[in-house]
């Protein structure tokens, strides 16, 4: 029963009730009539305390009450907050309501009532009255005396998000939960957005003189000063031209501030001094190298598909016969995409969506043709070619991408490529393709990039000793011999978390136990592999690795990595691993060293994402935006750019573009959404195979 229930059976009436409904009930359950309230006023509080002055009668009639009338004294200290208002009822003056003077609400007074809700209602009122007073405190005004409008601060949200997560013990990751957006959104702020470490464009210049070297580090070193950056560099990924090359050298030492230099004498050049900045050369465009060296021998088992697709499509006539043989056939009727000459994943593409339309294909051609275009045989050698170059386009597209680290995962692909290499080598009738590709693989790969050693070093599955194994794989497949190149690797991943050490070693915390790491993995195979496969009781491989000499350590420093090396490696190798995550979850434990694992992970491996944006430029210059200047061109570029990005959407919309130019040429379709690629379709193209 509720307090307010609690009321009735005496008399008293709840708060906003009315009077009769108080009078009837007490004559049903007492016998007691009130009539209109004239012959029995009541002043009792709620509580039954001060101010009862009732007297009943032995016949059990209406009592006598004192104090009614106009000379009554109110005895309960809340009629001071409240402003009473009488009527004259059957010719007695009555108080019926009472004003409560902070709100001005209006009240039942009967003296029946009693004055229980009248302390309610202040104390209720009272509670109000200092919310908003306290909401007002954070308000701010207009001259004239209005509020501002309120304007939702993601800076103010964090915060506020932290101090929640602290206050209640809440996990760590809960802001970053699709549950969490979707709760905001609906419940408090709409324009509410996740917010993600995005990779942004910040400048695009147009170079209007010849593209030198001089001129190319010009331009970039004027953006880095612009936007306040030069000791903030830590990487610099282009691609390997010659130009790019010398620019990098020229724009090294600007870029010293982040972690210095170091001397590295030489006997023509004793003062000279090597500098702690990676260049990294674009892996996708080493790839498009590699394949590019052997693909002009597939050329021959390729033509006649060519010829083939350019016959289907040279005539309407003969584009709607195909359409009825295959409406005919019981199979979608859609159209073919010729590849391009100059980007070998569009051959890839070509074949990968020929090859489950072979029979009705070859079918209708043959017939329509004149001769036997396409054989049993053309369609075996199609099948390997898409097999032997679905390493390659996985590659491709899994280290362009820009929502995850691709350095920890560069060292994987060189493994995948390398043993795929080898094995076809075996294969008499890929031989003579796959030995070009080979020697330029060992052009550019035989010496393994400092970065993809650190990276794989720093993802706690691989480690010293999945580093070492590693090795041993490249060198059976490979037959150079790196076992010096493994004690250079352990030397210099020292030396380089020397320079972190003294840039951040003050913000080496008290060190706490690590946590319980995350599920991890995205390559499986690749872990099993290197660990032996599947089943494997431990990881191969030296021991772990000790502390370093102290001359290329401090003790603090060496005691960090050397942990970090020392631990067991992370076994669970599933698909939701989240690397960066793992890093942030064991920053007490590593302070220094989750910093410098943070700058290596962000390393990108490929160009695909920014060379992506020339074709981005391509539909901002059009027919209808002939004449805008350069700064204009570059304002359109950053905008889009940051508003992909706030939807998580950058480079996926070329690569999306690049698939559907020849996935959705269905006969069944609008005009709008089938057809050959166009122009800018053949830009994704170029972009998303890495730059020739």
């Amino acid at each position: 029963m509720t307090d307010e229930d609690g009321l009735l059976p005496v008399g008293l009436a709840p708060e906003g009730e009315n009077d009769d409904d108080t009078r009837a009930d007490a004559a049903a359950l007492f016998g007691i009539d009130l009539g209109d309230g004239s012959a029995a006023s009541i002043d009792v509080d709620a509580d039954g305390g001060e101010g009862a002055t009732t007297t009943a009668n032995s016949n059990g009639s209406a009592p006598s009450v004192a104090g009614t009338g106009n000379n009554s004294k109110r005895k309960s200290p809340v009629w001071a907050n409240f402003e009473e208002i009488y009527e004259v009822i059957n010719g007695s003056r009555i108080c019926t309501k009472a004003v409560y003077k902070m709100c001005k609400s209006t009240l039942f007074a009967r003296s029946a009532a009693g004055t229980g809700h009248l302390r309610r209602h202040q104390k209720s009122c009272r509670i109000k009255t200092d919310q908003r007073a306290r909401v007002q405190s954070r308000l701010s005004y207009n001259p004239d005396g209005s509020v501002y409008n309120w304007d939702y601060k993601p800076e103010v949200a964090r915060s506020e998000l932290c101090r929640l997560i602290a206050k209640l013990d809440l996990p760590l990751g809960i802001g970053e939960t699709d549950a969490w957006e979707e709760y905001i959104v609906r419940a408090h702020n709409p324009r509410f957005v996740k917010t993600f470490g995005l990779k942004k464009v910040i400048g695009f210049r147009l170079i209007e003189v010849k593209h030198t070297c001089e001129n190319i580090a010009e331009k970039v070193a004027c953006v880095i000063e612009e936007f306040g950056l030069p000791d903030k560099v830590f990487s610099v990924t282009l691609d390997n031209a010659s130009s790019n090359v010398k620019t990098i050298e020229t724009l090294t030492p600007m870029f010293a501030g982040y972690l210095g230099f170091e001397p590295a004498p030489t006997p023509s050049d004793p003062n000279k001094v090597k500098y702690h900045l990676v260049h990294q050369c674009c892996a996708c465009h080493i790839i498009n190298l590699i394949v590019k060296s052997g693909l002009k021998r597939f050329k021959p088992y390729t033509e006649n598909f060519r010829t083939a697709i350019n016959f289907l499509n040279s005539s309407n006539q003969r584009i709607a016969l195909f359409k009825n043989f295959y409406i005919a056939k019981g199979v979608r009727p859609r159209k073919f995409g010729l590849d391009m000459d100059v980007r070998w994943n569009a051959i890839y593409l070509m074949l990968k969506h020929l090859l489950p339309y072979n029979d009705v294909f070859s079918v209708f051609i043959n017939s329509n043709y004149g001769s036997t275009l396409l054989t049993a045989g053309h369609w075996y050698i199609a099948d390997k070619i898409l097999e032997f170059l679905e390493v390659f386009y996985d590659s491709t597209v899994t280290l362009s991408d820009v929502y995850y680290p691709t350095s920890p995962l560069i060292l994987h692909h060189l493994l995948d490529i390398i043993t795929h290499l080898h094995e076809s080598s075996k294969d008499q009738n890929l031989f003579s393709i796959v030995y070009p590709m080979k020697l330029k693989y060992l052009k550019y790969w035989k010496d393994i990039p400092l970065l993809y050693s650190f990276a794989f070093i720093l993802d706690p599955r691989g480690k010293m000793r999945g580093f070492f194994n590693v090795l041993i794989i490249m060198q059976q497949k490979t037959g150079f011999d790196y076992s010096s190149y493994y004690g250079i690797v352990k030397t210099e991943i020292f030396k380089l978390f020397n320079k972190y050490e003294e840039k951040f070693g003050a913000a080496r915390s008290q060190r706490r136990a690590a946590q319980p790491a995350s599920i991890t993995g995205k390559r499986k195979q690749a872990w099993g592999r290197i660990f032996g496969g599947p089943g494997a009781s431990g990881v191969v491989g030296p021991s772990p690795v000790s502390a370093p000499s102290p001359s290329l350590s401090t003790s603090a420093a060496a005691c960090e990595l050397s942990a970090y090396l020392d631990s067991d490696n992370v076994t669970a190798y599933e698909d939701d691993f989240d690397l960066l995550l793992w890093w942030r979850d064991h920053k007490l434990t590593y302070p220094v060293l989750s910093i410098m694992a943070r700058d290596i992970m962000s390393v990108p491996v490929s160009t695909v994402s920014s060379e992506s944006y020339f074709s981005l430029t391509g539909k901002i210059l059009e027919e209808r935006r002939r004449r805008l200047l350069p700064e204009h061109v570059e304002m359109l570029a950053c905008i889009k750019d940051w508003e992909l990005g706030e939807r998580r959407l950058q480079h996926d919309v070329v690569n999306q573009e690049l698939v559907d130019s020849f996935e959705h040429l269905y006969l069944d379709e609008d005009a709008s959404t089938s057809g050959a690629p166009s122009t800018s379709t053949s830009a994704s193209v170029a972009s998303t195979s890495g730059g020739s």
